[in-house]
């Protein structure tokens, strides 16, 4: 009895390279901001959640009125991982320690962690976050340890 395991496929080893467009008129001012150094993100006006990623819309009420607040810089570390073994995305880079760190208003942030060796890190360490520009000057942002 043979199985019919579906149509037969080709598998290549070649590099795939995606482009992509996201929209983002309507949390634009994040963008911007983190271009300026700033960070902003946006609180429903209608029950007061404050959200992170930036919403158009409420993830709680779903209501549309949203207003853009600044969440500060300084965090503390919630917990963190070394990365040894890297995505095919991230295979030029050297390993890295991501991390959550909270912010002020209770907002939990992921991002790598930069200028600390891993041994060196623990849980309730104060971080900050700092903006980036890749080399096609996209913005990001990393957390950094503070002084």
């Amino acid at each position: 009895m043979k199985l019919d395991s579906g149509p037969p496929t080709l598998q290549s080893r070649r590099t795939l390279s995606l482009r992509f467009n996201l929209p983002i008129s309507k949390t634009h001012q994040f963008w911007d901001g983190l271009r300026e150094g700033k960070f902003v993100t946006t609180r429903c006006t209608d029950c007061g959640e404050v959200s992170f990623p930036p919403q158009a819309d409420c993830p709680r009420c779903m209501g549309s009125n949203v207003e853009w607040v600044d969440m500060g810089t300084d965090a503390e570390l919630v917990t963190f991982t070394y990365v040894l073994v890297t995505p095919t995305s991230f295979v030029q880079n050297d390993p890295y320690v991501v991390a959550i760190g909270r912010l002020g208003q209770g907002l939990k942030i992921l991002a790598w962690v930069e200028g600390s060796q891993v041994e060196r890190l623990k849980v309730g360490d104060k971080l900050r976050l700092e903006a980036r520009s890749s080399s096609d000057g996209a913005p990001y942002y990393v957390f950094v340890t503070a002084p």
